[in-house]
């Protein structure tokens, strides 16, 4: 999804130099985006991106300065950033002209750095909390607070928890919660420091300036994204032979299922994206049509006999033109298919038994 991770990176990017940010370390993800244009927006002067370990392969040096250091009541915070990502981040980074060194090589020397230079310091861990454990401990206590990335986020609550002298909030994600650290000084010592996650949920009040700045920005991008998609009709037909029928072929047969899958979110999962503006972008109405990614299934805004928007029958059960009259059609995907979408990521409360419930049929 390049085209859209860029576009949200910049105004991501944009946005937390307007929020005052002060610091941040690129995502997994944004390995896509490729070295050039990382490098560009690490030059940008209204927020610094650090990391001690992300290297630019051709420049034989980091990528991003090692750590910045800010200023906030009278106190020296260094922020220093490190990274252990899976091998597939690393395939991705390499295919972009950089790697990422093991940061127990690197990180030391940078505490020991910022320690001389400053009063309190912080890191931003994209890895595993046992790593992050490892290093605050190996810090020997230089390390005041770890920011976990890419953590599942919890369910809200404080946290005194220290380990290596280290507290622990986590950043979380898709704006389902915030870490907050408080930190107690005297002077510019400081004397204690807690960590809190709030869980933004739907009763959390909106921002109208936030919620007006992103609804525009999602707008233009649903437009552009509709510019890119296919306007030239192509075959639906896969490589096997196999295509997709659609729910209304299947109601000829299944009349009560049809009427069944009428009534349930799924039938018109579509039109929720519609209404927010994001039925053009493919992170999004992936799980909200039938057979994207297959070269018979969904293309945007293609118009075709067989409309193939919203979940339809084929996305649990299979091609309709693999039916087969002996009973096996369809039925070694069922529930293991709703895990595709139903994510810990996209669908954090999602229960196969209750959901069924609204399914059954």
């Amino acid at each position: 999804q390049r085209a859209t991770g860029e576009a949200r990176g910049l105004f991501l990017l944009e946005f937390m130099k307007e929020s005052g940010f002060a610091a941040s370390t690129f995502a997994p993800e944004d390995m896509r985006l490729g070295r050039d244009l990382l490098r560009a927006l690490a030059s940008d002067p209204g927020i610094a991106l650090v990391s001690t370990n992300l290297y630019d392969e051709e420049e034989g040096e980091l990528l991003l300065p090692p750590y910045t250091i800010v200023e906030r009541a009278g106190l020296r915070i260094g922020i220093t950033a490190a990274s252990a990502p899976m091998e597939e981040v690393r395939r991705l980074a390499e295919e972009a002209g950089m790697r990422f060194e093991d940061p127990a090589d690197r990180l030391p020397g940078v505490l020991q750095e910022l320690d001389g230079k400053t009063d309190m310091i912080v890191l931003l861990a994209r890895m595993e909390l046992e790593d992050a454990e490892a290093i605050a401990m190996e810090s020997a206590g230089l390390i005041d607070v770890v920011v976990m990335g890419g953590q599942k986020s919890g369910r809200g609550g404080r946290s005194y928890r220290e380990t290596g002298g280290a507290t622990y909030v986590v950043a979380g994600n898709r704006g389902q919660a915030l870490g907050v650290a408080r930190v107690a000084i005297d002077g510019r010592e400081v004397q204690a420091v807690v960590g809190e996650e709030l869980v933004l949920s739907r009763d959390w009040p909106e921002n109208p300036e936030v919620l007006a700045s992103v609804t525009e920005f999602q707008r233009n991008l649903n437009e552009m994204m509709k510019e890119h998609a296919v306007t030239n009709a192509r075959s639906r037909q896969a490589p096997d032979g196999h295509y997709y029928l659609g729910a209304e072929n299947c109601a000829s047969c299944h009349v009560e299922e049809y009427r069944r899958w009428l009534e349930t979110p799924h039938s018109d999962a579509f039109q929720t994206l519609v209404d927010v503006d994001s039925e053009a972008l493919p992170e999004c109405f992936q799980c909200h049509v039938t057979g994207h990614g297959d070269a018979a299934g969904y293309i945007p805004f293609l118009e075709t006999e067989t409309p193939l928007i919203n979940v339809q029958c084929e996305v649990c059960h299979g091609k309709g033109t693999e039916h087969a009259r002996d009973g096996s059609y369809g039925k070694s995907l069922l529930m293991e298919s709703c895990a595709t979408c139903h994510d810990p990521e996209n669908s954090p409360d999602f229960d196969p038994e209750v959901y069924w419930l609204m399914m059954e049929h």
